[in-house]
Order: C-alpha cells, then structure tokens, then sequence
C-alpha cells in the first residue's frame, strides 16, 4: 500500500498546529486574567462622620482634705498639757494643748501693778493741776485789782502748765502700761492652743515636755498639730496647657485611688488655676516632662464614707468631655501607623497622620491633621471630608500599598 504523498500530509500538520495555538492563547488569556483579578484587593470602606466625640482627660494628683490646718504655737513655751489625741473630733474653740505659762502669769501681775501705780499718780497729778488752775484764778482777779505783781501772776502760770503737763503726760503713761498689760494677757492666752475649726485631729507632733516655737521664728518641725475637716477631700491634679482650657469649674470628674479599689469616687471641679505651675524638664511625666506649662486643677470629693483614704494618697482623675459641636471623625483604626503619623487617643492639637482614600478604584495615601481622640474614633480637622472612602483595615489584613487596585466588599456610611 502506497504512503501518503507529502502534498496530501501538509494540511493535516496545519490544522494540528493551529488548534495547539488556540489552546496557548486560551490558556495565557486565563492566566492573564486570574493574575488581574488576584491584583485587586479587597477593602472595607466607611465616610469620616460628624460626632460629637466623647473624651477622657486623665491627670495624676493627690488627695488632700479641703481645710487642712497646720498648727503652730504663737508664743514659745513647754508644753506642759495635752488633752486629744490622733484621731478625735473637735470643736471649734476646743482646747488642744496648753504651754507653761508662769512667765507670763509673772509678768502679768508686773504689768498690772505698774498700770495701777501710774493710774494713782495719775490723781495726784489731776489735783495738782486743779490746784495750780484754782490759784491761777485766783492771782488773775487779784492782779486786776493791784494786790499781787505781775511777777506773781507769771509765776502761777507757769505753774498751772507744768501741771496740766504732768497730767497729760501720766495719761500716756497709764496708756503704754495697758497696752503692755493687753500684750502679755494676749501671750498668756495663746499659751493655750485651740483648735480653729470643727475636725479631726490629723497628728501631734510634739510631747509634753518639749519646746514649741513660734512659727514666726522660721524654725523646722515648728507644727505643733494638724487639723482638718475630713468630710471633704480634694483631688489636686495638674493638666496641660492642651486640655486645661477644656475644664471649667462645676465640672463633673471621676477620682480613682489606685491603693484603695478601683470604684470611681465622683467629684466637681473647685477651681482652675489661672498661673501655670512650671517644673524642670525631665522631671516627670507629661507637661511637667518637657517643661510646659501645666496647671492646677482642684476637684471636691464630697460624701466620701470610706475611713481608708488619707490625705496624701495618689490618685488617677479622668475628666469626661464632649465637643460643644459635632467634628469630622474617622475610626481610629484607619490612621496608618507608617512614618510619624500619631495613631492613638494621644494625638494632640497640630499632629498629623496619614489615612488612605479610595477614588476610582485606587488606594491613595492622604495627609491629614488630626484633633483629639477617644478609645474608637480620631478627630479629622483638615484633609478629608464626609464623601471621602476611607480604607479600614481588616484585623491581620497584610498593609495595602498606596496605588493598590482595590474592590470595595463592604461600606459604612458615617
């Protein structure tokens, strides 16, 4: 049997060679398009939205009590008594301790006997000059009638002055001696220290034996006690010049004591302080580390019912806040966290961050200025608006690179 001409086998390898480009064009087409299709991301999307962002101002302070005293003695002296003890109730006016007081029980009684000497010659001196001045009368009318010279008339004026001089001058005197009376009746009171207000004795810092000095002589260890109306503490903490201008007196705050328990106890805000208070850089934390401005903050802690808090302890005050009007927000997880973009409750007035916006199917990087923030949502002062897509990661999702195809799987309107 003949073989087939070559002629007749040429059309047969043709059509083999052409179906087997057909398939390699199929199947580059079908790799063509799953590696498009693989290129494009998947993303969650949502509008910034208006809100009116609830905040939480945190600052450090201490507990005191609202009226606190310090006692000093106003005059030196031993103690010689004391009648309470740490912890018991007083009343205003109560007697606290009592100093040795015989010095000026002495002089006292020197005082009062020198003001009663001076008020004796003060009668003499009174009937002296009623004396002279009777006399002076009596040479006036017998001068107008020539029966003493003019010599005798002078001479009894003269006395009649020293008189009336020696009087006057023994009023002053009897003034200095009360005056000096009062002083030492003055010491001899205050040798009995008592409590200036209604409260609780804090401490006695001094024993029966020893000398008290009085506070004017500028001595260390010059408290003698302490006392205290402990039916109000007060919180003292200090914020920043970024967040203080958000606290107004009246203001609600929540003052939790970390040696205690956990509890929030609720208090207002008693005062903002105009004046900052300044410390050295590096010496804490917050504004006082870097030198700011910081200010004064006193909350009132009213019904407090817990006898284990003491004045003196740390404290943690939070401070709820709201915009007075709505703001522009974004989740707070759709700041990148690339570069120096600031991505937390952190973010502070003039910080920027960078989220990426979607248009026409791309993901592109935006600089953006940020504002304040809570725990879920970031304030947006400038570089979005409320049309803008913005991408919202997925928990573990890889980090999209800008210029990323991406398709839209869910959308969130603000």
């Amino acid at each position: 049997m003949n073989s087939p001409s070559t002629p007749e086998r040429r059309p047969r390898r043709l059509a083999i060679a052409a179906g087997a480009l057909a398939l390699c064009v199929l199947a580059l087409g079908l790799l063509v398009t799953r590696n498009t299709v693989a290129s494009v991301a998947p993303v969650a999307v949502v509008n910034p939205k208006l809100d009116a962002l609830p905040t939480v101002i945190f600052a450090d302070g201490t507990l005191s009590y609202r009226n606190e005293l310090a006692m000093t003695a106003e005059v030196l002296g031993a103690v010689e008594e004391i009648y309470v003890r740490q912890g018991d109730e007083v009343k205003r006016g109560q007697p606290l301790m009592k100093l040795r007081s015989q010095q000026y029980e002495a002089q006292l009684a020197q005082r009062e006997a020198g003001r009663d000497g001076e008020v004796a010659s003060l009668e003499v001196n009174r009937a002296s000059r009623e004396l002279a001045a009777a006399k002076l009368r009596r040479f006036t009318e017998l001068r107008k009638q020539q029966l003493v010279s003019e010599a005798d008339l002078d001479e009894a004026r003269a006395a009649y002055r020293q008189a009336d001089a020696e009087y006057r001058q023994g009023g002053t005197r009897i003034q200095n001696q009360r005056a000096l009376v009062d002083e030492v009746r003055d010491s001899l009171h205050k040798s009995l220290l008592r409590s200036p207000i209604d409260g609780t004795v804090l401490s006695i810092d001094v024993s029966a034996g020893e000398t008290a000095v009085p506070s004017a002589l500028s001595f260390s260890g010059s408290t003698v006690a302490r006392i205290a109306d402990t039916s109000v503490l007060v919180a003292t903490a200090k914020l920043g010049e970024y967040d203080v201008w958000k606290i107004r007196p009246g203001a609600i705050a929540n003052v939790v004591v970390p040696a205690f328990d956990e509890t929030p106890l609720q208090g207002t805000v008693r005062s903002v302080s105009m004046a900052p208070t300044r410390a050295a850089a590096g010496s804490g934390n917050g504004a006082a580390a870097t030198g700011a401005a910081s200010y004064e903050v006193l909350i009132d802690i009213r019904n407090i019912g817990r006898a284990s808090l003491r004045t003196g302890m740390t404290c943690r005050v939070e401070f709820p806040s709201r915009k007075s009007a709505p703001v522009l927000t974004v989740p707070i997880a759709a700041l990148r966290e690339e570069g120096e973009a600031t991505t937390t409750a952190a973010a502070g007035k003039g910080n920027t961050g960078t989220v990426l916006v979607v248009r026409d199917g791309i993901a592109s990087l935006r600089e953006v200025q940020l504002g304040d923030a809570n725990d879920s949502r970031q304030e947006i002062r400038r570089g979005l608006s409320a049309e803008d897509l913005i991408v919202v990661p997925a928990s573990g999702q890889p980090s999209l690179r800008p210029g990323t195809r991406v398709r839209v799987i869910s959308y969130e309107r603000g």
